[in-house]
């Protein structure tokens, strides 16, 4: 009785765990959630490793991404060519909302740190997972977070000027950080 106990508490345990890590081994690129790098400034946020994945996620918060296109409408285009941003690749879905998938978040911050330096720099407002940002987000930037990304900004009048009760997290390169303020 008391074996049969042990490995029906064995069995809830590793059930939970599996529950906790996410279904299957995580090879077959799938969305994943929790830090890919061990830094603490990208625990918790989506990853995605395809246009595909990352259109599925938009799609999974509600926002607007029927077609994912290499649309040379909106922003990101220049970037996207400048080996310096680390930028993977860049879609546009519904000519609306501009997807990036980053081969090196460290890169992608210090480039948007260094354009926000720039007297009248600015890239607009940035969402980022763990290996992907999201530009041109106005429509359904709120929907997004609730999905589980965070906006980026390199700005410290920014995180100066964040309303009380909303949150900022050190980036990965001086002076970015992440929070959960979305300003309209």
């Amino acid at each position: 009785m008391r074996l049969t106990k042990n490995l029906a508490a064995g069995a809830v345990a590793l059930a939970a765990l599996v529950t906790l890590t996410g279904c299957g081994d995580g090879g077959d690129g799938g969305l994943i959630s929790g830090g890919g790098n061990g830094s603490s400034a990208d625990a918790g946020l989506p990853k995605a490793s395809t246009m595909a994945e990352l259109q599925k996620f938009v799609v999974g918060t509600g926002a607007q991404c029927a077609s994912v296109g290499r649309s040379n409408e909106l922003s990101m285009l220049d970037e996207s060519r400048d080996p310096a941003w680390s930028i993977k690749e860049r879609s546009v879905c519904d000519e609306t909302i501009v997807l990036l998938l980053i081969d090196d978040m460290a890169k992608f911050q210090e480039a948007v740190a260094k354009a926000e330096a720039e007297p009248m720099g600015s890239v607009g407002k940035l969402l980022i997972g763990q290996n992907f940002a999201l530009n041109n987000i106005n429509r359904d930037g709120r929907l997004l977070m609730q999905g589980g990304v965070t906006r980026l900004s390199c700005n410290q009048a920014d995180r100066d000027s964040l309303p009380s009760g909303f949150t900022a997290k050190d980036g990965l390169v001086k002076p970015c950080f992440t929070t959960d303020y979305l300003p309209d």
